[in-house]
């Protein structure tokens, strides 16, 4: 085992409802509530009945929509609110995570949830301070810097276009929007604004925030509505919502467990895991593997497979940390995209075939071996794997490195091994060196 937050019986039922379009979102979201001295649970799928007698605080959903089309992706946020709600009771709140770089179906999803919940409001507040992600005129900005001149703007599955929210929501909706400014926003009136908005036909509300406290301030005017409006962001405003909800309840860890190598799927694309890759090696003697995802879609997958099997059980069996990487930098980046173009192929077919693989391919390695943990970076990549174990949830126990939660998967074959996800475009150079860190020191005989 590892590090763990205790966790204490909470005093009422479910307080809080999550959807978030992928798993690594909901997993993040969890860690908020974790934080709290709560417990939470990522739901995959909405036909698994949720244990009414668990101390749960929350029921959070993984959509995995990002990726679809807007009418996929709405449908999915439907059911899973109608699921969400029927399991929830009493005082509560519905967040609808979205990523913080506005990939993914932001305007379908938020009409989708706002008409489910039959709610006048949805706030959407996407800032994250912590990791340099604010919300300045209404357009995102990554460390200064505006979003469309980032590495999210070219994801390779959701690329974004726009770094103006308004103009994100209304590719996808038709609802009326307002912009609520930083003057707005610090005026000290902002609950009565948004009732008076609220009053003029305005549905969706996009909040200027820069710091935490801007974030509380959103949360404080929501508080103060007769109505509990859709609260629509990233970890920011939920960090912010639980702060204002909850009380304050984090204990020390309890540490117990077994020395054991790490074994590590770098999944995605961005630049910042490259970053992180670099910097264990530096640091650590790791047995890396990097995978040509191109020979996945001829009749040499198989064999593929069969080597990396070995390769990863022969590593690990040396107590080595092991890291598999799908992606080594810019070129290998343009040559995926010619061979796409040149077969017809689109993003999400290779992106669907690569966490295929890798999904079989991790289980497959843990039919052989059992690692101290797994790490699991890149959402797509992060829920193929666990849906591979055939987990059915994920118990969030604490996080590493400020972005990285821990848990245990639910209803697995390694049920009681501590499995560790990021998305892919978070965290600094040295996250996966303290995830290294965490497995060497905190896991003890």
């Amino acid at each position: 085992m590892a590090e763990t937050l205790t966790i204490p019986a909470y005093r009422t039922p479910a307080a809080l409802l999550v959807i978030a379009d992928d798993f690594t979102g909901a997993n993040d979201t969890g860690v908020a509530l974790v934080r709290q001295g709560l417990t939470a649970h990522v739901q995959f799928d909405i036909q698994t009945e949720v244990q009414r007698g668990s101390s749960a605080s929350a029921v959070i959903y993984s959509s995995d929509s990002r990726a679809l089309s807007a009418a996929q992706a709405a449908q999915k946020v439907t059911l899973a609110v109608q699921a969400g709600m029927a399991a929830i009771s009493g005082q509560h709140w519905v967040f609808k995570k979205i990523d913080s770089t506005l990939r993914g179906n932001l305007g379908a999803e938020t009409e989708a949830a706002l008409t489910a919940l039959h709610c006048p409001l949805a706030i959407v507040a996407p800032a994250v301070p912590a990791l340099g992600r604010v919300v300045a005129d209404g357009k995102c900005y990554v460390n200064g810097q505006l979003l469309t001149e980032t590495e999210f703007a070219s994801d390779p599955k959701t690329p974004v276009h726009t770094a103006s929210i308004a103009e994100r929501l209304a590719e996808q909706t038709s609802l009326k929007q307002h912009h609520v400014s930083f003057e707005a926003l610090r005026s000290g009136d902002l609950h009565k604004v948004i009732f008076a908005l609220v009053a003029s036909g305005v549905r969706i509300l996009i909040a200027d925030s820069e710091t935490p406290e801007d974030l509380k301030l959103i949360v404080q005017a929501a508080e103060s509505l007769p109505f509990r409006p859709l609260m629509v962001g990233a970890s920011g405003l939920i960090h912010a919502l639980t702060d204002a909800a909850l009380h304050d309840n984090e204990h020390p860890p309890v540490i117990s467990g077994k020395k054991l190598p790490l074994l590590a799927v770098v999944g995605s694309m961005s630049e910042i895991a490259l970053q992180q890759v670099a910097c264990v090696m530096q640091h650590r003697a790791i047995s890396l593997l990097d995978i040509d995802v191109i020979p996945l879609f001829s009749d040499e997958f198989i064999d593929i497979q069969q080597t990396l099997v070995a390769q990863i059980s022969q590593a690990l069996a040396q107590g080595k940390h092991c890291v598999i990487r799908t992606s080594q930098g810019a070129e290998q980046r343009h040559r995926i995209a010619q061979f796409c173009q040149q077969h017809d192929i689109s993003r999400s077919q290779m992106g669907e075939r690569i966490a295929a693989f890798l999904g079989q391919l991790i289980r497959h390695v843990l039919q052989q071996t059992h690692p101290g943990g797994i790490y699991l970076t890149g959402g797509d990549i992060a829920l193929a794997v666990v849906r591979a174990l055939g987990a059915k949830g994920f118990e969030i126990k604490g996080q590493i490195a400020d972005c990285v939660p821990w848990g245990y998967l639910q209803g697995s074959q390694i049920h009681r091994l501590p499995v560790m996800t990021k998305a892919g475009g978070f965290g600094t150079e040295s996250t996966l060196l303290e995830v290294l860190r965490f497995i060497e020191e905190k896991l003890s005989d």
